[in-house]
């Protein structure tokens, strides 16, 4: 069964349009990675299907219902979504702020259960976040919040997880914790994953499939092998790569080219 369908999305800001027509469709327990160069439209792709930004034609279904019309608490139920940005107005605690991820099963001014307790136990275990719970939000490093941010999106027992550059800003310790624990879910609890990403190379060691982006429109999608081709990576990039096979897990593996090199090998 589909999780996700987007049916000839288009929309934009303003006059101009940004995604043009474009359909595709997430397995429930798929792991989708959505790249592409900066104005690709990921992002902008990414509002449409989370609902923030509403299609100028076209359509976004979630197991088969139109998401403007899923009222909004009984969506969040369902899915959970990590923007690339999350603005926290006052300074909760990690316990406080993974709390929040029940309001839609409790309502704001319902009362915990204890089962909700557990989830919260169950989220900041997985998260490795449990050793931070009475700590203040502003007081955490960029990878300590993005594991927190990732442990109240859990908290919300999700079947959809979409995440916005979940790795920006962050060393690459930081970055393979975070995509670690989410291929985790993913594998573990059968959790659908949608996820945009700039680093090629860890799209092409952790989703199962990619959606390569140009200009506003699909230009190939498929497993990462199909996908990171230097043909493809040149054309849509607009620069010269290698790509080779990772030795340890046989994925593709790409290689920036600078244009010292290249003019020498010109030369």
């Amino acid at each position: 069964m589909n999780a996700l369908e987007v049916n000839k999305l288009s929309c934009g800001y303003g006059a101009k349009e940004v995604i043009k027509g474009v359909n595709f469709c997430v397995k429930e327990g798929d792991f989708l990675g959505i790249i592409g160069p900066n104005g690709a439209g990921k992002t902008t792709l990414f509002r449409a299907i989370t609902g923030a930004l509403k299609p100028w034609k076209g359509n976004v279904l979630y197991k088969g219902n139109d998401i403007s019309g899923i009222e909004p608490r009984r969506l969040a139920r369902e899915v959970a979504v990590m923007p690339q940005i999350l603005e926290v107005p006052f300074a909760f605690s990690v316990e406080e702020f993974v709390l929040m991820g029940r309001f839609p099963h409790v309502g704001r001014f319902g009362t915990l259960k204890e089962k909700d307790y557990k989830i919260l136990e169950k989220s900041l275990q997985l998260t490795d976040t449990a050793s931070l719970r009475n700590q203040k939000l502003p007081e955490l490093s960029g990878g300590e919040r993005q594991r927190v941010i990732l442990a109240q999106g859990f908290a919300q027992e999700p079947r959809l997880l979409l995440l916005d550059e979940p790795t920006a800003h962050l060393d690459i310790a930081h970055r393979v914790r975070i995509l670690d624990i989410v291929r985790s879910l993913n594998k573990e609890f059968g959790l659908t994953v949608i996820v945009i990403l700039h680093d090629l190379n860890l799209a092409s060691e952790y989703c199962k499939r990619l959606l390569l982006i140009s200009e506003g429109r699909i230009h190939k999608s498929g497993p990462p092998e199909e996908i990171l081709t230097y043909k493809d990576i040149e054309k849509v990039y607009r620069t010269i790569v290698v790509v080779e096979k990772n030795p340890i897990s046989g994925k593709p593996y790409i290689l920036p080219v600078s244009e010292e090199e290249r003019r020498r090998k010109r030369d």
